[in-house]
């Protein structure tokens, strides 16, 4: 009898497995963090067996292997039966079987996709529920069961109407185990919940496992604070950019090509917001340039394009009034049990808003000096509430949409800005008068360590509301 290796090692080691076209690379992707795996609807798209590692600084957590889709069950246990006496000779036939087989065309998928089972890797079936339950299936459940390896079997729902019943009555018969996962929508937490399902199906690999759910929480975390980092540096940098301008020419026409430079230099800064924020999630492939449009020059002087991003004006008209009036108020920082003792500034700092947002202009436009030789506009910074509320919620928009991506996705980015406006209109309102009062802050002047450390926990606080349940603006 041929030792399995990878049954004895400390690394859990799972094959992917199913019929074609069932969604076995997009878990291999998303369960692996890696977006360069092939994804794709057309079946057949696997044709060899992949090896993917997840690593977390040099250490490998757990290894699954892409494989092709099983071709010809029937055939492969028809040529065991007759290679073999009864069940306890079942796994050694089929080592023959692949042994004798793997150079023939026409098994090539199937001795593929075994190999690395008879090695000793377990087994993650999968199956699109969308699909009746036929005979194909059986024979491929029949096949896995013979391998008599630590097997989990994976519901993909990848439309919303299958026969979810009907393969779970099926699956029960072969598998211990049978979850629902859905790799392209699946939430963080679906995600270290299967970790923990395959770790209950063979004891070696539970403490491994394990580590890694603990290890891949710990790292959520740390990108969640990364990500806070640099909001607070991009919100810092756009709300107080400002552009120099020479003297010379009539005042609009200046004023109109100085708000298309500061654009471009708004775009730039959004950019590359993009690019370290998709860094931190180890995305690398992303699309941005299909629905996520960057601000266009016109939407400068566009408050409607302000609102769709932000806070709606009935929303902040009403925070205005209210800590106006509560102007004492020790505002809760929602995170820590800290508390940010607002209470003194913030009836000052909002009480004006009911004016603030009232004009057009979204930035500040002035004579810097008229020393001859040295004339000067200074276009700059932010001026407008509405506009500072719209370019901040761009900004958690961008965030959101990375933190809540699963790497399995090959579709561009979304925009949606209702969405994210209703959002924010749908926070708590203690939350609400804190991000209007730091966005305010960051108007005035850049935020001391302190102010800045105060922020990133606000941030990461709004980034936990993103992730409850209801909230997703997929």
């Amino acid at each position: 009898m041929t030792r399995n290796p990878a049954t004895a090692t400390a690394i859990p080691v799972f094959a992917v497995v199913g019929h074609p076209n069932q969604g076995k690379s997009s878990l291999v992707s998303t369960l692996t963090q890696d977006d360069h795996i092939a994804v794709s609807p057309v079946s057949g798209t696997t044709r060899d067996a992949h090896r993917y590692q997840l690593m977390l600084e040099q250490s490998v957590l757990y290894e699954l292997i892409d494989t092709p889709g099983f071709q010809r069950a029937r055939q492969i246990i028809a040529w065991c039966e007759q290679h073999s006496e009864g069940a306890a000779g079942r796994p050694e036939a089929l080592r023959r079987f692949v042994q004798s087989h793997r150079d023939d065309p026409k098994f090539a998928d199937d001795c593929t996709l075994l190999t690395p089972v008879l090695e000793g890797a377990g087994i993650v079936y999968v199956v699109d529920t969308s699909q009746r339950f036929d005979a194909t299936f059986e024979a491929e459940l029949t096949l896995l069961s013979w391998t008599a390896q630590p097997r989990l079997a994976l519901l993909n729902p990848i439309r919303e109407t299958g026969h979810e019943a009907e393969w779970q009555l099926a699956l029960q018969q072969y598998f211990s185990l049978v979850r629902t996962f859905n790799p392209l929508q699946a939430p963080f937490e679906h995600h270290l919940g299967l970790l923990r399902s395959m770790a209950e199906i063979h004891l070696p690999w539970r403490e491994g496992l394990m580590r890694s759910v603990d290890a891949l929480s710990e790292q959520r975390q740390q990108r969640h604070q990364h990500s806070a980092e640099a909001l607070v540096l991009y919100l810092q940098q756009v709300l107080q950019h400002r552009l120099r301008l020479p003297l010379a020419g009539p005042k609009d026409q200046l004023k109109q090509q100085g708000l298309a430079q500061f654009n471009r230099d708004i775009q730039r800064q959004e950019q590359q917001l993009q690019v370290t924020l998709a860094g931190y999630y180890g995305h690398r492939n992303l699309d941005w340039t299909g629905e996520w449009q960057s601000l266009a020059t016109d939407d400068l002087l566009d408050a409607h394009e302000w609102r769709a991003w932000g806070l709606s004006r009935t929303r902040l008209a009403s925070l205005s009034g209210a800590a106006g009036a509560a102007s004492g108020l020790v505002v809760d920082a929602a995170v820590g049990g800290t508390s940010l003792f607002l209470g003194a500034v913030v009836g000052g700092a909002l009480g004006s808003l009911a004016g603030g947002f009232a004009g057009r202009d979204p930035l500040s436009f002035e004579v810097l000096s008229r020393v001859p030789g040295y004339e000067q506009w200074q276009l700059g910074p932010v001026s407008n509430l509405e506009f500072a509320l719209a370019l901040a919620g761009r900004s958690l928009r961008i965030w959101y949409q990375l933190r809540c991506r699963n790497h399995a996705r090959r579709d561009a980015v979304l925009l949606n800005q209702s969405d994210l406006s209703h959002w924010l209109d749908g926070l708590g309102r203690k939350q609400q008068v804190q991000w209007v009062y730091w966005v305010r802050k960051m108007m005035k002047r850049p935020l001391n360590e302190s102010e800045q450390s105060q922020l990133m926990g606000l941030i990461v606080a709004l980034g936990e509301q993103m992730d409850k349940p209801g909230q997703h603006l997929s």
